[in-house]
C-alpha cells in the first residue's frame, strides 16, 4: 500500500490536455487540415488576385502570406492550442489551485480523496498508464485519469514497484514517453 499525499498545479494539468490531444488522431487531423485550408485559400487569393492587372501587387502579398504562414503555423499552432487549453483550466478550477490529492494505492483499487469527493477505483478498469520524464498518468477511460507529478512524490521507486505490480497482475500497458513534448 502507498499513500501519496501531492497538489496538482495548473502545469500538471495543462500537460494531460496537451499530451492527450498530441496523441488524439482526430485533433492532429485538425491542426493538419486548417494549415492546408487557410494556406489554400490565400493561394487561391493569390492566383485570383495575379489574373487582375490592377491588383497585381496583392496577389504577391497573398502569395507570400501563404508562404509566410506555412513556415509559422506549427509554432502558431502549438501556441495558440496551448492558450485554449489554458484558459480553459482556468475557468475549470477557478480558486481551485493548487488542487490537493491523497492517493492510496492498494493491490486491488486506488482511492483518490479530492475537494471535489472520493473515488475508489478498481485496478481492473485500468486502461494504461503512461510514464513521462515529470509525470505518472493513470488512464481509465478517454475523461478519467490520475495525474501523478512525480516531483511530488517522495519516494519514486516505491511507486514504480507498485506500477510494476500491476502491469504483472493485470497485464496493463505501460507507454514510458520521456522524451514527449508539445508541438
Amino acid at each position: 500500500m502507498i499513500t501519496l499525499d501531492y497538489s496538482l498545479t495548473k502545469d500538471d494539468f495543462l500537460f494531460i490536455q496537451l499530451y492527450r490531444a498530441s496523441h488524439d488522431e482526430q485533433a492532429n487531423k485538425q491542426r493538419r487540415r486548417e494549415k492546408y485550408r487557410i494556406i489554400g485559400l490565400s493561394l487561391l487569393c493569390g492566383i485570383v488576385l495575379f489574373l487582375d492587372e490592377e491588383y497585381r501587387y496583392y496577389s504577391y502579398f497573398m502569395l507570400g502570406s501563404g508562404l509566410l504562414f506555412f513556415l509559422v503555423y506549427p509554432w502558431w499552432s502549438a501556441w495558440f492550442y496551448k492558450r485554449m487549453f489554458k484558459k480553459h483550466i482556468e475557468a475549470q478550477f477557478k480558486d481551485q489551485l493548487p488542487y490537493f490529492t491523497k492517493l492510496v494505492m492498494e493491490d486491488e483499487f486506488i482511492e483518490v480523496a479530492s475537494p471535489r469527493g472520493n473515488t475508489r477505483f478498481l485496478i481492473s478498469d485500468i486502461k494504461s498508464i503512461i510514464e513521462t520524464k515529470d509525470h505518472l498518468v493513470i488512464l481509465f477511460s478517454e475523461f478519467m485519469s490520475i495525474i501523478i507529478p512525480k516531483k511530488e512524490v517522495p519516494d519514486l521507486n516505491l511507486l514504480q514497484k507498485q506500477i510494476e505490480a500491476y502491469r504483472d497482475n493485470y497485464k496493463i500497458p505501460v507507454t514510458q514517453d520521456f522524451v514527449w513534448k508539445w508541438k
